[in-house]
């Protein structure tokens, strides 16, 4: 540990004793507690480091004016120190422990009332329950008594805390195997076997779903064999409020059990009792839990299955089950329950477990999948408020669907994933209608219109026969994706262009004609008529929607510049605007998605210096974006730079991106690579790749002047080694900007070098380097070589916490929150001293 640290600790300690010391902020306290667990985990021993933590505990277990906070972090810090066995016996020794983990001694207080209070007396005996002394503690303490009551705690905080504590006793007992701790293991299973009996039955039962996940044997069978009886009572009571942490417990005992012992045969059992229960949301609940778990009893799953596709069956009249099905009864009650408006929640969860249904194999599924996608469809158009279609199944439940939202997306998911479903072409073009109507509807959401999109994207992707879609389809569909773009609201028009920009990378399909096609042009006629649109979502005025355009654009042109295709007019004309984004957009959103552009641009193109508009824009791109307010659009800048520095010098063996290049990596040799190496180099000055990354390693943004380190570093390492005994090939470039030069101005000063300035800057001013903010010439590999850059790519990689947030820091600001709190001509710390000692 740090000696300052240790120093100062004392007198931080007496500032907490001091009753209304004021702290820098809240989190102090966790801090200084995560400082010292960091302590302990990596030092021989937390006491042998701060030896005054024991004399501060013991004060403030007789302090009752310390505040609740104080209190509570130091019953935490108890804990931590008696995690060790060398700790505890401290502790031990001092009394410490009987006093502090003692319920009574803190409500005759009157503190236990305080929540805060009982969370730290919680964590804290959490911390120390590591080893068989602490265990011990604990049983002779009678401990369990009061854990037990605080699992009904009405924070939630403190129950749930208090029910992790019950497992950890639990585990600790199945670890440990001395016979003084078996009473307080058979203690607790005697508690829980008592499920019905208590009123906090819901934090019992989540305590035994978190412990039959965790334990094993033979622990788990004793709870099991505990808790049976208790279980069965609860399920025949059909307690709604029960029905979920009743089938976690019984899902999670179920799990790990073989299938012919008598546990399993009987939680079996109690799964079809709650499958069978008379109300409708609990055995749906029951029937969706059983899916989820993948349990391998196939009547069970198929069961499951059928009792979830009730709803969707009643409400569509699809015939989805066989009319001898056992669910008679079942159908009664969810036919009543589907009358009413909670029934919303119950078609959710129907629609929702659709995925799960799809994993069955053939043979156990109620129906084909086909009649489960119609089922889906005629849902969606009963859904729609503008659709015609009327329901032939349950015709109460359409005045609650009709223009629910939510109903509405949970069919478009399950509509999603169905498209995987055998058979798909033959129900295409009613997907196709159906999603046209949402698209076409004005009452539809924004998050509805996104969601159809998707499954647009998707069920094309799956169809690579496109020959069903009509010109009249087709052309239906373009005047809903043209009416979208022009949405009030941004959410749809945003949804739109990014649609726009997903279906260019959909996979070639098939038309009528048998030629292989896009299904950009199937749907909506090809580029002709996406770009206009895309072009004139530039102008939009909400800036998300802008930077999906300018992305949108980015995916769709970028086929034409991987083939080499000539620019149009139009293009021309989108890199004038996407400048015109860099220069005079005010929100960030669009401005990283214009740089961004670039990139892919850069990036698709086999051989970008032929394509003279691109290379002829980089300069003003960089120069622009490493100069932004926004630091991600300067990252994004710098990535550009990287990919040009990239493709200037080829590496054959390429290396990770944040690796620190020495100067004798990429080596070449001398003889013959020079004049590739001068020219090359001239090619990124030019581009304005180097003074980019002057600039950015400057940057006060640390991420950005990281990036910009490191890929000087990496072109020091690929120019310096060649050039630097060519002094009549040495390259300059400009800089703009004061802090560039003021680094080198510093360099002249301690007299490093005297050449970096340029032969023509320096005749006429030696010092005009620094004189002014205008573009001044520098040496590339003089200023490669003269800035340090291994030093300061030493501190980019230190993030800024190794100062502020230390622990030394974080001491420092207790001591001076105190001093700031105390009363004029106080002498603050000869006080704290002599109060800690």
């Amino acid at each position: 540990m740090d000696s300052q640290c240790v120093s100062i600790l004392p007198r931080v300690c007496g500032v907490l004793l001091v009753s209304g010391s004021s702290l820098p902020d809240d989190t102090s306290l966790e801090k200084l507690l995560d400082w010292f667990t960091t302590v302990a985990q990596t030092g021989p021993s937390l006491l042998e480091a701060c030896p005054c933590l024991v004399d501060f505990v013991s004060k403030v277990a007789f302090n009752y004016a310390s505040g609740s906070s104080i209190l509570s972090f130091t019953l935490k810090l108890t804990g931590l120190i008696g995690a060790s066995e060398d700790g505890f016996k401290v502790l031990k020794e001092c009394s410490v422990l009987k006093l502090v983990f003692n319920p009574q001694h803190w409500q005759e207080a009157g503190l236990w009332e305080d929540p805060c209070l009982r969370i730290g007396w919680i964590q804290g005996l959490k911390m120390i329950l590591q080893h068989s002394e602490a265990l011990s503690f604990f049983a002779q303490a009678d401990l369990i008594e009061p854990l037990l009551q605080l699992q009904t705690d009405p924070s939630l905080f403190v129950a749930s805390a208090a029910n992790q504590t019950l497992a950890q006793v639990l585990l600790l007992c199945q670890s440990l195997s001395s016979v003084g701790h078996n009473g307080s293991k058979n203690r607790d299973l005697e508690h829980n076997s008592e499920i019905s009996q208590l009123p906090g039955s819901q934090q019992i039962l989540r305590l035994l779903a978190m412990l039959l996940v965790r334990v094993g044997p033979p622990l788990r069978d004793t709870l099991l064999l505990a808790v049976m009886n208790s279980l069965e009572e609860l399920v025949t009571t059909s307690c709604s409020q029960l029905t979920v942490p009743l089938l976690d417990v019984i899902l999670a005992a179920n799990s790990g059990l073989r299938d012919d012992c008598v546990p399993k045969q009987r939680l079996i059992r109690l799964l079809w009792a709650m499958l069978n229960m008379k109300k409708p949301d609990d055995v749906m609940q029951a029937a969706a839990a059983v899916l989820r778990s993948h349990q391998s009893d196939p009547a069970l799953s198929a069961h499951s299955a059928r009792v979830l596709l009730l709803p969707l069956d009643i409400v569509t009249g699809v015939s989805l089950l066989d009319e001898n099905s056992t669910e008679g009864e079942l159908r009664i009650l969810i036919t009543e329950q589907l009358k009413r408006k909670s029934c919303i929640s119950m078609i959710c969860v129907c629609l929702s477990n659709i995925p799960q249904i799809t994993l069955m194999a053939s043979d156990r599924l109620p129906c084909p999948q086909r009649l489960i996608v119609t089922a889906v469809l005629l849902l969606l158009r009963l859904c729609c408020v503008d659709s015609s279609s009327s329901s032939p199944g349950c015709v109460e439940v359409v005045r609650f669907i009709t223009g629910n939202s939510k109903v509405q997306k949970c069919a478009l998911e399950a509509l999603l994933v169905l498209s995987k479903s055998p058979g798909v072409k033959m129900v295409l073009v009613e997907v196709f209608k159906v999603l046209t109507e949402y698209l076409n509807s004005p009452s539809s959401d924004p998050s509805v219109l996104q969601k159809s999109y998707q499954v647009v994207i998707k069920w094309v992707g799956v169809c690579p026969d496109l020959s069903c879609i009509t010109d009249q389809l087709r052309e239906g569909f373009i005047q809903a994706v043209r009416k979208r773009a022009c949405d009030t609201r941004w959410e749809a028009r945003d949804s739109t262009v990014e649609f726009l920009g997903h279906l260019v990378e959909v996979p070639s399909c098939w038309t009528f004609t048998e030629q292989e096609t896009e299904p950009l042009d199937v749907l909506l006629g090809g580029r002709r008529f996406t770009v206009p649109l895309l072009k004139e979502a530039l102008q939009d005025p909400e800036s998300y929607v802008r930077a999906s355009s300018i992305s949108a654009l980015a995916q769709t042109l970028a086929p034409s510049w991987q083939d080499g295709t000539a620019l149009t007019q139009e293009q021309e004309d989108i890199v004038a605007q996407l400048q015109e984004v860099l220069f005079q957009d005010s929100e960030g959103f669009a401005r990283r998605a214009a740089v961004k552009y670039f990139t892919a641009w850069f990036s698709a193109c086999s051989s970008p210096s032929s394509c003279w508009l691109l290379m002829q824009s980089m300069p003003t791109v960089l120069s622009q974006g490493v100069a932004d307010l926004d630091w991600e659009v300067k990252l994004h800048t710098l990535e550009l730079a990287e990919l040009l520095l990239d493709r200037a010098f080829p590496d054959p063996s390429p290396s990770h991106s944040y690796a620190v290049m020495s100067d004798q990596d990429h080596r070449l040799p001398i003889a013959g690579q020079q004049s590739d190496l001068l020219s090359s180099l001239k090619n990124l000055v030019d581009w304005g790749v180097v003074s980019a990354l002057l600039c950015g390693v400057v940057d006060c943004d640390r991420p950005v002047a990281l990036k910009a380190c490191q890929l000087l570093l990496k072109l020091r390492g690929i120019v310096c080694p060649v050039m630097d005994n060519a002094a009549d090939t040495r390259v300059f470039c400009q800089l703009a900007g004061a802090s560039v030069l003021q680094q080198v101005r510093k360099i002249q000063e301690i007299g490093k070098d005297t050449h970096v300035v340029s032969e023509a800057c320096s005749e006429a001013d030696e010092e005009g380097i620094c004189a002014s903010v205008d573009p001044e010439c520098v040496g590339v590999c003089e200023v490669l070589r003269l800035l340090d850059l291994d030093e300061k790519l030493s501190i980019l990689t230190q993030s800024s916490d190794h100062i502020y947030n230390s622990p030394l820091s974080l001491l420092q600001d207790i001591l001076t929150a105190a001093a700031a709190s105390s009363p004029p001509g106080q002498d603050s710390r000869q006080e704290l001293v002599m109060d800690c000692y």
